[in-house]
């Protein structure tokens, strides 16, 4: 993992640049850095600095600023087509063996200008300082692996860095909060608000995935190199063919991802298919070279919590031990501490993204402590490529296609049970109506707009008031695989996860690796006919049939993956660390944002009703009480943050 950091300064002079860089770099002093470097720019009439630092896998990218001729690159990069980009800029193979993947991009700038994003493969990020143009080149990997933020003060400088926390140390970035952001996260909950440009800061934004900008001394130009929609067609003759490829794109993908190692590799291991996919296939690939992968899972040893000792029986650790089996795939379970919980719980997360992050927490601090420094997961899979086929139903019934949607729904029945009239109603017609019927029909699937949590102080209830929450595409079923994708791709939630996980793996010396992400995977799925991703009664049917011989039938073809185990062990661990919980939130009475004591009350009132519903089978109880929970309770997270960050 590197991280980069950089600020061209217009006006200030080079010493004071220097300066702003070292107090990035001081930010994450207590990081596993084992190297790096600074690079001061020429900018005329002001100053300019660039910086890299290296932790675990280094890979091909450089651990410091690259300077030749008047570019210099810092870069986080990981390129996957290196023997495409050399053919195309006529560099010899035994020579281009010897170049860095960071040398490798000034070639290709060189080569490309601006447009070269467009011709890399591969998880990158990177700053580059054109001299003879005055001008700053920056770019993000299309789905957005490698975080990159920035602060932009027109006419003045321009700040940017792989880390917010490092952002916001340096002098010229206001701590300014983004009252619009904040105020879409408390109507949402934690963390479950994304935004993939904005952040919880009004000065400080994400270069989105897949777009590239300039700034010089005129300003900034934003723009996309890279648009999900654009994807051509793909059209075999034979099933085969799309399962041959889907073979052969997720060994590539994978391969990349470990290949080159020195260090540990673990993988996650849920007993689902997409990541029971990639961990299997990084274990094979790594015997090839008398190494093994380890497999991670979530789930709590059979020491923690006993075999079906979960409301709905459904305990996924079967199908997680059968992958392992299988494979020969060393297998670690998550044990979540009173102490991980507090310190999940006491994250400022405008500073730490920290979606989906409480049991990997604990994962990776076990995979960092074995020596791993790589860590794959399967995740995006659901989204795209493993996409269970949502939209597909109700685009046969608006395109007159009765039998085939008849054939399937007949299918599914005899293979999940259900009346296949009311899928008739359910999955065809009910996408196609408009949300505010929805809402009449479906009141559990369509809630009244959540309102502001009780237990903020009145002021700042009166500051969010001026303001209009930021907002996303509506995510609801609607006609259309290809639409549904795209919407997914679109919403905010994968950077975001990526950008939390980078964060936190950086602290350990981890890089995360996402091989259902890899570009080809991703333009692959999108290109697709609909009908793969549902077909004779089975959702994911393509990934299915092309993972045989890769897992176990029993998980190949199972029918409901779910995680209760996970769950049941997060309930009764911050059942325990409840106490603990409200000595920490106590401790923190003095903020601005939230009074204390009136949230510890409601969340006291509605503790024994959550806790029922969550230790119950009935999902939809379980649904609403989180919802309840969510709006006496919520806003917590605001006394963590920063007292010292302006709202006015």
């Amino acid at each position: 993992m590197h991280f980069l950091y950089g600020h061209i300064a217009w006006q200030h002079t080079p010493a004071a640049t220097q300066e702003g860089v070292t107090r990035m770099l001081a930010a994450l002093a207590a990081y596993p850095w084992q190297d790096g470097g600074t690079f001061d720019l020429a900018v005329q009439d002001g100053g300019g600095s660039l910086a890299v630092q290296q932790a675990g896998e280094a890979g091909r990218s450089l651990s410091h600023p690259l300077h030749q001729n008047g570019l210099t690159i810092a870069a986080d990069v990981r390129l996957d087509n290196r023997a495409e980009l050399l053919a195309a800029m006529r560099i010899d193979p035994a020579q281009g063996d010897t170049l860095t993947d960071s040398e490798l991009l000034l070639h290709a700038y060189r080569r490309w200008g601006v447009e070269c994003p467009q011709h890399l493969l591969g998880d990158f990020a990177f700053a580059l300082w054109d001299a003879s143009r005055q001008r700053l080149f920056c770019a993000r990997d299309f789905v957005g692996v490698r975080p990159f933020y920035y602060h932009h003060r027109p006419g003045q400088g321009f700040v940017c860095a792989s880390d917010l926390r490092a952002l916001l140390a340096h002098p010229d970035v206001p701590r300014r909060l983004n009252l619009a952001y904040v105020k879409a996260e408390l109507l949402t909950g934690l963390g479950q608000f994304q935004h993939p440009a904005h952040t919880f800061y009004a000065d400080v934004a994400k270069l989105p995935p897949a777009h590239c900008l300039t700034v010089d001394r005129d300003g900034m130009r934003l723009w996309a190199y890279w648009q999900p929609g654009q994807t051509p067609e793909r059209r075999y003759a034979r099933e085969s063919d799309y399962v041959d490829e889907v073979r052969q794109l997720l060994r590539d993908a994978v391969a990349c991802r470990v290949q080159g190692t020195v260090h540990g590799v673990g993988a996650h291991l849920s007993g689902g298919l997409d990541s029971s996919s990639v961990a299997v296939l990084a274990h094979r690939i790594l015997q090839e070279a008398g190494r093994c992968a380890t497999g991670f899972s979530w789930a709590p040893p059979f020491s923690v919590l006993a075999p079906n000792d979960t409301p709905d029986k459904d305990d996924e650790r079967p199908l997680v031990e059968a992958v392992a089996a299988a494979a020969g795939l060393p297998l670690r379970y998550t044990t979540l501490s009173p102490e991980q919980a507090l310190a999940y719980a006491r994250r400022d997360i405008t500073r730490q993204p920290t979606t989906t992050l409480q049991m990997e927490l604990s994962t990776s601090q076990d995979a960092a402590s074995l020596g791993i420094r790589t860590l794959l997961s399967g995740w995006g899979g659901d989204e795209l490529l493993v996409f269970n086929g949502r939209g597909y139903f109700a685009d046969l019934l608006r395109r007159g296609h009765w039998r085939a949607l008849q054939r399937e729904f007949t299918a599914r029945g005899e293979l999940h049970g259900g009346a296949v009239w009311k899928q008739w109603i359910s999955s065809g017609l009910f996408p196609l109506l408009p949300t505010a019927l929805m809402r009449y029909l479906r009141p559990d699937d369509f809630p009244p707009p959540p309102t502001l949590p009780a237990a903020l102080r009145p002021d700042f209830v009166a500051a969010l008031a001026r303001v209009e929450p930021l907002t996303r595409p509506e995510l609801r079923e609607r006609p259309g695989v290809r639409h549904m994708q795209i919407a997914l791709l679109e919403n905010g939630h994968i950077p975001y996860r990526l950008e939390s996980w980078a964060a936190h793996g950086a602290s350990l010396g981890l890089t995360y690796g996402f091989p259902l992400l890899d570009r080809r995977i991703v333009e692959f799925a999108l290109s697709i006919p609909d009908f793969l991703y549902f077909q004779k009664g089975w959702k994911r049917y393509l990934y299915r049939t092309a993972m045989q011989g890769i897992l176990p039938d029993k998980v190949r073809w199972h029918k409901v993956k779910e995680d209760p185990t996970m769950v049941e062990q997060s309930r009764r661990v911050h059942k325990v660390a409840a106490s603990s919980l409200r000595e920490e939130l106590r401790a923190r009475s003095a903020n601005p944002f939230v009074d204390v004591e009136k949230l510890i009350a409601a969340q006291d009132a509605v503790a024994d009703k959550v806790d029922t519903a969550l230790s119950g089978g009935d999902r939809r109880a379980r649904q609403r009480a989180l919802r309840a929970n969510r709006a006496a309770t919520g806003g917590g997270w605001l006394a963590y943050v920063d007292p010292a960050a302006a709202w006015e």
